[in-house]
């Protein structure tokens, strides 16, 4: 006999394939709004996350039309966002960096050496969600005053372990679509070594001027080349 809380799950899950397929069903894809328009940041503190409920839009939609490299990188008052059309199903997790809380890399392979910070940092973010290191390999000795957790000033650069020895492949590609995220997965390397290679890239205009899209370097096939690592603090 299945016990309560397996009968529970089952049901749940159910329940959640239903919902999906009455959604997916009930939407009338003519009534969305496919109007595309620039969303300007006025406020401080304004997130993706922000605009994306404002608009009725998916944040990971609006955050690849924008070739954006992080969607949680926390926009500049005066930026303006592209806000895409409208669809059925918005996407608000797919382009979302995981917490590799489990990680016990205590460098990156081939670099770069020196990471640019940007709104919404911590160092708990970037070792975490963007090198996929240790918070205690990143920070060192250097925390006696300060949280890992704490906001980090942008514009600051912070020395990351590098391990050697080790090698990346550097190539320039045009980004014309998509995150930092995407990159990353079918590259082989980090969202934070992409953004060290472009330090002061957040987002494109690209998508509304009809300029081609941005040209960036790219850290792909990054590796060891020995078994007997030493890693360079």
């Amino acid at each position: 006999m299945e016990s309560k809380p397996r009968i529970k799950l089952m049901l749940m899950a159910i329940f959640a394939i239903i919902t999906n397929a009455v959604t997916g069903l009930s939407c009338n894809s003519s009534a969305l709004n496919t109007t595309e328009y620039l969303y300007p940041i006025t406020v401080v503190g304004t997130t993706i996350f922000d605009v994306a409920k404002a608009t009725n839009r998916g944040a990971c939609d609006i955050a690849r039309i924008n070739i954006m490299a992080d969607v949680e990188i926390v926009p500049n008052v005066g930026q303006e966002i592209l806000i895409p059309p409208q669809v059925c199903e918005p996407d608000n997790e797919s382009c979302i960096l995981p917490w590799n809380n489990e990680t016990t890399n205590e460098c990156i392979m081939g670099g770069p050496r020196l990471y640019y910070t940007v709104n919404g940092d911590t160092y708990e973010r970037i070792a975490l969600k963007r090198l996929n290191i240790t918070v205690e390999s990143l920070v060192g000795d250097g925390m006696s005053n300060q949280s890992a957790s704490d906001p980090l000033e942008p514009g600051q650069y912070v020395k990351i372990p590098l391990c050697s020895p080790s090698q990346c492949v550097i190539q320039p590609y045009t980004f014309t679509y998509g995150v930092y995220k995407d990159l990353a997965e079918e590259y082989g390397t980090t969202v934070g070594q992409i953004m060290m290679l472009s330090p002061t890239y957040n987002y494109s205009s690209s998508a509304y001027t009809g300029a081609g899209g941005p040209s960036i370097d790219l850290a792909i096939n990054c590796t060891a080349l020995s078994s007997n690592i030493t890693v360079i603090s």
